[in-house]
């Protein structure tokens, strides 16, 4: 499963695309996580399942600061 948030602006739009992997697979310490991928950018930030709450918290709380 792949999820694909994408935000439409006037000049653009940009999308992050999140897929589930395993880091360390076939490891003792295979860890299941998050690839996050923002378009146009080669970049891929691996977010360990039990941290993505934490991620989440920390948007909002950014987008709350930003509101005002």
């Amino acid at each position: 499963m792949t999820f694909r948030f994408t935000v439409e602006s006037v000049n653009d739009s940009v999308s992050l695309t999140a897929r589930p992997v395993v880091l360390h697979a076939g490891s003792d310490r295979a860890e299941p996580a998050v690839a996050i991928r923002m378009s146009g950018k080669s970049h891929v930030l691996y977010v360990p399942l039990d941290r993505i709450e934490e991620l989440l918290a920390g948007i909002k709380d950014t987008a709350r600061l930003a509101a005002g």
